[in-house]
């Protein structure tokens, strides 16, 4: 048996950003990374540092609209993975706990920008 990609062993499809969206730590602000795909029950997202696994964090997507409107989303997430992508930068795979009108609302817009 050949050895399955990420991609074929996904159980649901996942959706690439063609804009720039920021992660941050809700309450202190501080950044920890972009988002860089989604799917209905999860974010990949890029940054500086890995994240603890099993990790619980509340975060806010920030994304600028129409180079003018400033969007935020809060949510919860689980780190379920984090791996290494290059000396600087590692991929940090998040599961979706709860999230907010506001995500779903960017989550779709995301989609149909696709």
């Amino acid at each position: 048996m050949s050895a399955q990609s990420f991609a074929e062993m996904r159980m649901e499809p996942r959706w690439q950003l063609k804009s720039t969206v920021s992660v941050f730590i809700q309450g202190n602000k501080e950044c920890i990374g972009l988002l860089v795909n989604w799917s209905e029950n999860g974010l990949m997202l890029s940054g500086y540092q890995p994240l603890k696994l099993g990790e619980k964090l509340s975060i806010e997507l920030v994304d600028i609209i129409k180079d003018k409107d400033r969007r935020s989303a809060p949510c919860e997430v689980e780190v379920v993975w984090s791996q290494e992508l290059t000396p600087s930068l590692f991929g940090n795979g998040c599961r979706i706990i709860s999230g907010s009108d506001m995500l779903d609302v960017m989550m779709k817009d995301y989609r149909h920008d696709s």
